[in-house]
């Protein structure tokens, strides 16, 4: 998988369960609000029942005290009669009163003249009243369907009192309710037809509609909530149902759902939106994430890729801060140093070419001058000069031969770490002036004056003294090689101009190193071009140009690799052109102290470790 792809599963798994916890924790919320409103709503609808039974016990109670009157007298005293006219006036939303006998006639009505309840009516009212023994409740819609008329019975004696009651009445008892748009208030009776309702618009109703759907939703039991769309304007409503006391009649109180819950649920939608909106930003961050990450990555892996097919000159193109940026910056510098390795690598392999071709030319030449001169030698016939000549000078190669096989040696002793010294107690002027004598015959030849300089009270030195020897008579041989004839070469030795340490110099007036190759000249194979200057190796005549100088480049290389195991430092010093001609180097090494050190052991070995490039 991509960094794209797992940038984009990390963003859809961090923003979608946060919005499903934030979904979740959100629907918590909205049905514990619900269920709050459901009981509010269920707590307004059993106040209103409990109003509308309060208000049917006060049209009830003169029906009772009439009854009572009437258990006392006869249904037909007069007495009676005016109470009920007189209670019949006192009652403006009462359209009639009777005494009703036995069978349903109507004995006493008040007002006089008006027309009787319908027989059904009465009949159904004495029947319930005789069976419950208690008063009763019924609908009358005989005089007007968009109208009710309820009709309220009482037991009296044999018969009842009965009066009919308009149902605007009802108005008053929840005319001083305040009602939010397109909420409503109704009374059913116990045949789920309406006695009462009340809305804030004046839509028309259909009165052939019942409420059989919302009383079908109460049941058996007192009160309920419910949903559901009006049966009478369709209008989708909350409603709060409870059940009046013994009358039957159910009251309900309905309030839009989009007044209702419509703000919670907007609240839980714009939860919805919001948190696919930020799905949506943690996909565009994590694309435009993945983008700048991506491509930074994938111009990499180009130049890695160019690199490997051996362009070293392909870069990563580095824009912008960051680890990217950094990645870029090291991707670059990496490239830049494999780069240089490269170019090192191929002139060590040039330097090793060089080398071989060097070590085959230092070892034909003396092999062939031998050769030759021993063949001359087995011919006789020369004279004791010319013999005692020819066998110096075999000598002489056969010296060289054996200085280039002990280099190579000791090249090969230090490479594999067993290269041994063994530092003891060592006179500086001893070695300095044991160096100048072998080397004297060679500046002689070469016609060339070798001379010693050596302070007053120079100090022993802590080293090896064979080791030591080699390097300063090294040095005077480089020295020899590459000064022309007339050429002065001096060796210096004395105190240091740091303490503690004595400075061993070899300094010639040859034709120098040039600027740039004196911080290569102790690498291995390394051969310094002479420097330009108005006498130069080639101008001198004696000395052959660098392509075809003696050496193959280990002269310096040893001595440094020794000289760091002695615990000493060199270094060259080779004037810039315009200046004095010359090279001169310089081995610097510890002072013996006498204190039971080192300098005091016998002979101890110590193993030289090679360490590449040091």
């Amino acid at each position: 998988m991509g960094i794209r792809a797992r940038l984009l599963v990390l963003a859809v798994g961090i923003a979608v369960p946060l919005a499903l916890v934030g979904a979740a924790d959100l629907r918590r919320v909205w049905q514990s609000n619900r269920t709050q409103l459901d009981e509010s709503l269920k707590q307004r609808a059993e106040l209103a029942a409990v109003a509308f039974e309060r208000w049917l016990d006060a049209q009830r109670q003169p029906l009772a005290t009439l009854a009572a009157e009437a258990n006392e007298q006869s249904l037909r005293s007069p007495q009676l009669a005016d109470h009920l006219r007189h209670t019949v006036q006192t009652r403006p939303y009462w359209i009639d009163a009777h005494l009703v006998g036995q069978n349903g006639e109507s004995l006493v009505a008040q007002p006089q003249g008006h027309e009787p309840p319908p027989p059904a009516l009465t009949e159904h009212l004495l029947s319930e009243v005789q069976g419950r023994a208690s008063w009763a409740l019924a609908t009358d819609r005989t005089r007007d369907e968009a109208r009710p008329v309820f009709a309220l019975a009482v037991p009296a004696g044999e018969g009842a009192v009965m009066a009919r009651v308009d149902g605007a009445a009802i108005n008053e008892l929840f005319s001083d309710i305040e009602m939010s748009e397109r909420a409503v208030i109704a009374v059913f009776d116990s045949e789920s037809r309406r006695l009462y309702r009340r809305q804030t618009t004046s839509e028309p109703i259909d009165p052939t509609v019942n409420g059989m759907p919302l009383i079908a939703a109460l049941g058996t039991g007192r009160t309920t909530v419910v949903e559901m769309e009006s049966p009478y304007d369709g209008i989708r409503r909350v409603y709060g149902l409870a059940r009046a006391g013994d009358t039957n009649c159910v009251v309900s109180v309905g309030i839009p759902s989009s007044t209702l819950y419509e703000p919670a649920r907007r609240q839980l939608n714009r939860h919805v939106m919001f948190s696919l909106i930020a799905l949506a930003c943690a996909v565009l961050a994590a694309m435009l994430i993945a983008r700048g990450i991506v491509r930074p990555v994938l111009r990499l892996r180009r130049a890695t890729q160019e690199i490997g097919a051996g362009d070293l000159a392909a870069r990563a193109p580095v824009s912008g801060g960051g680890e990217i940026g950094e990645l870029g910056a090291a991707f670059n510098r990496m490239a830049a140093q494999i780069a240089e390795r490269e170019e090192r690598l191929k002139e060590l392999d040039r330097l090793k070419s060089e080398f071989v071709s060097s070590v085959s030319h230092e070892l034909r030449t003396p092999l062939t001058t031998i050769k030759t001169l021993t063949r001359v030698l087995q011919r006789g016939k020369l004279s004791e000069d010319e013999q005692r000549e020819y066998l110096d000078t075999i000598a002489a190669e056969c010296d060289r031969q054996i200085d280039l096989v002990l280099n190579l040696l000791d090249m090969s002793r230090i490479e594999s770490g067993a290269y041994k010294i063994a530092r003891t107690r060592v006179d500086p002027v001893e070695v300095v002036t044991a160096c100048a004598r072998v080397e004297a015959r060679a500046a002689e030849v070469r016609e060339l004056t070798l001379e010693t300089d050596v302070l007053p009270n120079v100090p022993d030195i802590l080293t090896d003294r064979e080791a030591l020897r080699r390097v300063v008579c090294s040095l005077v041989e480089n020295a020899i090689k590459y000064t022309p004839e007339g050429g002065r070469i001096t060796i210096k030795a004395g105190a240091a101009r740091e303490p503690g340490s004595v400075e061993i110099t070899v300094k010639d007036t040859g034709v120098g190193i040039l600027s740039e190759d004196v911080p290569f000249v102790f690498e291995k194979f390394f051969r310094g071009r002479p420097a330009p200057s108005g006498r130069s190796m080639k101008d001198a005549g004696s000395v052959p140009d660098y392509g075809d100088a003696p050496g193959v480049g280990l002269g310096l290389y040893l001595a440094h690799r020794i000289v760091s195991q002695l615990g000493g430092s060199i270094s060259v010093e080779s004037p810039p052109s315009g200046e004095s001609a010359g090279t001169a180097v310089t081995v610097r090494l510890p002072i013996w102290h006498g204190d039971g050190g080192e300098g005091e052991k016998s002979e101890e070995a110590t193993n030289v470790k090679a360490l590449t490039g040091s």
